[in-house]
């Protein structure tokens, strides 16, 4: 895997993943094997600073500037601690009409984030909600987690880290964080 920082000319998020995408030519056909996070966001200017985790190096072109990029290779350990940073879209279906409807009250946001990290003791220290606008859809509610995680079965981490977490990875949402606590 490789961990990038790419600068996008596009604060859309429907033009974001255009843009990601444009950075691995030559594969249309294959499966997202990507995930991003808008780190820096300067509307005036119309760009986004991204930070991009996927399993081969991108390639900056006319929609996308790689400024960085290193191989990625992430240890998850059992019973260790990890700072997390996770920027998600809470939803969840309702039964009766299997409707997929946002989370907006905290308590139960943490709650999804809970059920979603289940292969570790998670404690949330930050949330922050910011709506993420896309042209090909109304706005969406994305959600910020900051805290600490405790690791009780690294192989669920592992797949959360690779895999995202939650739904709209489409759009920026999903790339889970981990650095370790010392």
């Amino acid at each position: 895997m490789f961990i990038s920082l790419v600068a996008i000319g596009a604060t859309d998020s429907y033009e974001q993943h255009q843009a990601i995408w444009s950075m691995f030519p030559g594969a249309p056909e294959r499966k997202r094997d990507h995930l991003f996070r808008v780190e820096e966001d300067d509307t005036r200017n119309g760009k986004v600073v991204v930070l991009l985790q996927s399993s081969s190096r991108p390639q900056s072109g006319d929609l996308a500037e790689v400024l960085q990029s290193k191989p990625f290779l992430p240890e998850i350990n059992e019973g260790e601690y990890y700072k997390f940073k996770l920027l998600a879209n809470p939803t969840k279906c309702l039964r009766s009409s299997k409707k997929v409807i946002e989370i907006k009250d905290e308590s139960e946001q943490v709650q999804w984030l809970q059920r979603k990290l289940s292969g570790a003791n998670v404690t949330v220290i930050a949330m922050e909600s910011k709506l993420v606008r896309s042209r090909k859809s109304f706005m969406s509610r994305f959600v910020c987690f900051e805290g600490i995680l405790q690791v009780k079965k690294a192989d669920q981490i592992y797949r959360s880290l690779v895999m995202g977490v939650g739904r709209k990875k489409h759009a920026g949402a999903g790339l889970l964080s981990l650095a370790k606590v010392n």
